[in-house]
């Protein structure tokens, strides 16, 4: 290929459950990097939850929160808000209808009670560390919010939103997307069996596709010197974007239908052969 910049997204992708990125991974990004290409992260996650052991191969550069966020060489070049509004309605709409959930942004990440629960397990059974000393309680933002009179959206900037339905809640997705309303586009989320209905929320027109074109642009790459890696839902809009996308094995049947190849699973060194298979080592 022509220099190139390879955009990967993390879970599911640059490594699974385990959060053990692979050696073949390692190994695959790092000669790339030095035959010239570049490997950008892409994901959901916003910046406080992109922790030293996700940024250890060195990236060239972050997309984040469904690229409302971009960061090259610690340089923060954008970093996009949802429309407060959107915030303090979407807040209401999701404790009306009983949905646990968590706003992300740059400047950090707020829970309502029964997401903080759900981070407490994660800490507790998978990454003590995840989201560090960010996470701020929803429920002190409300009650600061009621007190000053002032919107709820007005004290938390959030760049997407992050939510699920109790296990023993029979809300839908599309049901979950009717009480919302347009002003916030829903996807769904890869949280798995614990939480059969999750998913993301971001402003409408802001993907992970919209912030590869930004790199892109920045560096006067073409598109079709452009790679995407992902598995779920949320990396439709950079697979269909890029030059070329690719479905990792384990991707969902979405993905798999909109990429133009599929490789092998995460856990079955499918960056690697990615890698290998477009030329980029």
């Amino acid at each position: 290929m022509n220099r190139a910049i390879v955009f990967l997204d993390i879970d599911g992708t640059l490594f699974g459950r385990d959060h053990v990125i692979a050696p073949s991974t390692l190994d695959a990004i790092h000669t790339a990097q030095r035959n010239g290409h570049l490997v950008f992260i892409d994901t959901g996650r916003s910046r406080p939850e992109i922790d030293d052991e996700v940024l250890a191969p060195g990236f060239d550069g972050i997309v984040g929160a469904i690229g409302a966020y971009v960061e090259i060489d610690g340089k923060v070049l954008l970093d996009r808000f949802i429309d407060p509004a959107v915030v303090t309605h979407a807040s209401h709409v999701f404790d009306e209808i009983g949905v646990n959930y968590m706003w992300q942004s740059s400047r950090g990440l707020w829970a309502s009670a029964g997401y903080m629960a759900h981070v407490d397990w994660v800490r507790r059974t998978m990454h003590p560390g995840y989201g560090g000393d960010w996470w701020r309680v929803l429920e002190d933002a409300k009650a600061e919010a009621w007190l000053d009179k002032v919107p709820l959206g007005e004290l938390v900037p959030g760049s997407k939103c992050t939510f699920f339905a109790p296990s023993s809640s029979r809300l839908t997705l599309d049901d979950i997307r009717e009480a919302v309303g347009p002003s916030l586009k829903i996807v769904s989320g890869s949280m798995g069996l614990e939480a059969p209905t999750n998913g993301e929320g971001m402003t409408p027109g802001v993907n992970k596709g919209t912030g590869l074109r930004y790199v892109a642009d920045l560096y006067g790459v073409d598109i079709a010197d452009t790679v995407a890696i992902g598995d779920s839902e949320n990396d439709t809009e950079m697979i269909e974007t890029a030059g070329v996308g690719v479905a990792m094995g384990n991707a969902t049947d979405g993905i798999k239908s909109v990429a133009d190849w599929v490789t092998t699973a995460v856990d079955d060194d499918g960056i690697a052969h990615t890698f290998e298979h477009l030329g980029l080592i």
